[in-house]
C-alpha cells in the first residue's frame, strides 16, 4: 500500500533527535522543508502543513470569509470530510449531482446556485480530476470562491496545471492511506 525509504527514516531521525516537535521558535525545519517544496511542486505561492484533509478544507472556507448563512457546492460523492468542514466553517453543504467523471457536474454546480452560495468544492477524487475550466468559469460568472479537494488526488493534474493548485485555495492530504504518504498531515494553499 505504502513505501518507505531511507530518505523518509532519515527525515523522522532527524525530527526525533532535534527533539523540536513544533513548528514555532525556528523548530520544525523539516515542516517547513516540506511546505517549500510542496509550494514548489505545484506552484503555489504559501503551503501550510496542517492536521487533517479536514483541517485544510474548514481553514481554507474560514479564510474565504465563509461562514453561517453561505451555502458551499459539494458534490454528492465524496468522503464525508468535504461536507463536515462545510458545517464547521458554520456554513451548509449543498450536495450536488456527479457526472460520469465521478466528480461535479458542472451543470447540477449551476442549478444549485443561490444567493446565499459562496463557494465551490470540487474533489477530485481517485486521481479523477473535476472539470476544472467549468468550474472556474462558472464561480467566475457568480463572484463566488473555489476551494479545491485534492485529499486523493496529490500530484495529479489537469491540463499541465496540477490539481490543488488551480482555484483560490487548494487541500491535499498526505495520510497513509493516501497517493502520497507522510504519516497524517495536509496542507492547504
Amino acid at each position: 500500500m505504502f513505501r518507505i525509504g531511507k530518505e523518509e527514516e532519515l527525515a523522522v531521525a532527524r525530527t526525533l533527535q532535534s527533539r523540536q516537535f513544533f513548528k514555532i521558535n525556528d523548530a520544525g525545519r523539516e515542516v517547513y522543508h516540506f511546505e517549500e517544496e510542496w509550494s514548489r511542486t505545484v506552484g503555489s505561492q504559501y503551503t501550510l502543513l496542517m492536521t487533517s484533509g479536514y483541517a485544510a478544507l474548514e481553514s481554507a472556507l474560514v479564510a474565504l470569509g465563509i461562514g453561517p448563512g453561505d451555502e458551499v457546492i459539494v458534490p454528492a460523492y465524496t468522503y464525508i470530510a468535504t461536507a463536515l468542514a462545510v458545517v464547521g466553517a458554520g456554513a451548509i453543504p449543498v450536495i450536488t449531482d456527479i457526472d460520469e467523471t465521478m466528480t461535479l457536474s458542472p451543470e447540477a454546480v449551476e442549478k444549485n446556485i443561490s444567493g446565499h452560495t459562496k463557494a465551490i468544492i470540487p474533489v477530485h477524487i481517485m486521481g479523477l480530476p473535476s472539470n476544472m475550466d467549468a468550474i472556474m468559469r462558472i464561480a467566475k460568472k457568480h463572484g463566488i470562491a473555489v476551494v479545491e479537494d485534492a485529499c486523493q488526488s496529490d500530484g495529479g493534474m489537469y491540463h499541465g496545471r496540477y490539481l490543488g493548485s488551480i482555484g483560490d485555495a487548494g487541500a491535499f492530504s498526505f495520510n497513509i492511506f493516501k497517493v502520497i504518504t507522510s504519516g497524517e498531515s495536509t496542507s492547504a494553499r
